[in-house]
């Protein structure tokens, strides 16, 4: 008799083949995302399989393949008990992974120590758009992919251009944006300071549309300040009163000496000097402040006026850069030094044998890190390379990189509009405090053995006090807390990571798995019993014939 379309198709779907033809499948991928999740880490292998469309279908494809084999082998045979058992089994597992997927929360806690915290954040990765002056954000959910992606969305004249789940940030120097006045400094520079025990690099800037660097950088006990370089002629003058008036709408300084302005002291001792500048009268106490004071004696901040005290930079180690000169205080002299430097050539400084290089000097290009996109590498458990997630965006014709670590503020028509890439989170219905984190080290080394949390909970009916380590999980509302990771800031606090679950599919994934257990052993009690009965009946059939 003749298969009609429908008995080939539920024949294909439910036959031992198609089954073999998924299971090789999902075997081959489950090899290819372990070895992802160990070398590239586990985000990577989650957005490159475990939780790609492919791999979803193909899941499906298996749900499909089980339920056509237990409905080929309908009405129910007795023999067949385990069989359907096994497959009932696979098909309510299947049920609950569905149900975790859809309706489930995978994410983490971190908890500072004394402070609480309730936001979890999760792995998807979304763009906001807040508009400050209007109380207004907007989110926009980034593609869940492993690989850079051109999403090409417009919203309100801002284009959402590229996105690179990976990436890594390459210096580079790029033209500004837009034009500025002459007098306004622009210049950025790239210096070495090094000895024979120690080396690093560094970028300073003062360029307005730089959001990677600073004017000023503290390395241990040296601190570092890049200044106009309109201000280097005057640091370089040992003038008595040693202050410095700096006029930053014409680019120039000069000294008290040179325009006999006096200084006077007041009561309490500071001193203090007033300057008629532009019709007002500014009043200046240099060792307390460089901003002037009005008439009404409040603080001008923004004047185009401002004075700097050399005085109070002599006591600790200060280095001042222009770019293309530097000036320091030498104690054992007792003198400002000011010091042309010039590319390749090593300036000496009067700390522990230091050594100053100018690599680079810019006058007005916008020292950048740029995002490049690359494959993430994890080693143990710590993400090496390729930590950065960066989205470019097009505003007005420019192009502008938001990343997760530093958000990126526009005036877009006269409106302020700050751009931020976080992961999506949500809030819990409490909070959690860290109380206390303890670390236990292997012998000898410091690699930690184990770590876990004392957590003080805050509920309807009160505080509670809980104890979480590895294997021992705090369960509160459908919310499960396992102990993850930790970390350290600067002064040596520690702040601890809770992975947070909420698995609504696991009673259905717990009882398909003891359904299959126990209809594998069904299954094989079965034909153990079937294969006994085969063997038996035909040596009671030759025993018949013999005695006949």
């Amino acid at each position: 008799m003749k298969k009609n379309p429908i008995q080939k198709i539920e024949k294909t779907l439910g036959g031992l083949k198609f089954a073999v033809i998924l299971l090789s499948l999902f075997a081959l991928l489950m090899i290819v995302g372990t070895f992802f999740e160990s070398y590239f880490g586990t985000d990577f292998a989650n957005r490159t399989v475990y939780k790609t469309l492919p791999f979803m279908i193909l899941q499906f494809g298996m749900f499909i393949s089980i339920i056509f084999a237990a409905f080929l082998r309908l009405p129910p045979k007795k023999r067949l008990y385990g069989f359907y058992t096994i497959h009932s089994g696979l098909i309510i597992i299947g049920c609950g992974s569905f149900m975790t997927y859809y309706a489930g929360v995978d994410g983490s806690l971190v908890m500072p120590p004394n402070s609480p915290s309730r936001e979890v954040i999760l792995n998807e990765d979304v763009l906001k758009i807040r508009y400050p002056d209007e109380g207004r954000v907007v989110s926009f959910k980034l593609p869940y992919t492993g690989f850079s992606t051109k999403i090409g969305e417009t919203y309100q004249g801002i284009l959402l251009n590229r996105y690179f789940p990976f990436a890594e940030k390459e210096f580079t120097w790029l033209p500004s944006k837009r034009n500025y006045q002459g007098t306004e400094p622009l210049h950025s520079s790239r210096y070495t300071l090094a000895n024979q025990m120690v080396s690093q690099d560094f970028t300073l800037s003062l360029h307005p549309e730089t959001i990677d660097f600073e004017s000023n950088l503290t390395l241990g006990p040296l601190t570092i300040h890049y200044l106009p370089n309109s201000l280097a002629r005057c640091f370089g003058e040992n003038n008595p009163s040693k202050l410095i008036l700096w006029d930053r709408t014409k680019a120039l300084c000069y000294t008290p000496e040179e325009k006999n302005i006096a200084i006077k002291k007041a009561e309490s001792g500071n001193r203090f000097l007033v300057i008629d500048h532009k019709g007002e009268k500014l009043s200046f106490f240099p060792d307390i402040s460089p901003w002037p004071l009005g008439k009404d004696m409040l603080v001008i901040r923004g004047a185009e006026l401002r004075i700097f005290s050399k005085k109070l930079f002599e006591d600790k180690p200060n280095l001042f850069l222009f770019g293309e000169e530097t000036a320091f205080y030498n104690k054992d002299e007792n003198t400002w030094f000011i010091k042309p430097l010039t590319p390749g050539t090593p300036q000496e400084v009067p700390w522990m044998g230091f050594e100053l290089v100018l690599d680079e000097h810019k006058s007005n290009l916008v020292p950048t890190m740029l995002p490049t996109k690359v494959l993430p590498i994890q080693k143990n458990n710590e993400m090496i390379k390729g930590a950065t997630r960066a989205l470019e965006l097009v505003v007005q014709k420019k192009s502008y990189w938001v990343t997760n670590e530093t958000p990126v503020q526009l005036l877009i028509d006269g409106k302020r509009v700050v751009f931020y890439l976080q992961k999506e989170s949500l809030n819990l219905p409490f909070e959690f405090v860290l109380t206390q984190f303890e670390m236990k080290k292997d012998p000898g080394t410091n690699r930690p053995a184990s770590y876990e949390s004392f957590v003080r909970l805050f509920t309807e009916n009160g505080p509670e006090n809980h104890h979480i380590y590895m294997n021992n999980p705090l369960k509160h509302q459908g919310f499960t807390f396992y102990q993850a990771s930790y970390s350290q800031d600067r002064q040596g606090n520690y702040s601890s990571t809770l992975s947070v679950n909420v698995d609504p599919g696991r009673p259905f994934k717990y009882a398909g798995s003891l359904m299959l257990v126990f209809g594998s052993m069904w299954h094989y009690w079965l034909n153990f019993r079937r294969r006994k009965k085969v063997k038996i009946t035909p040596l009671v059939s030759g025993l018949e014939e013999t005695t006949s």
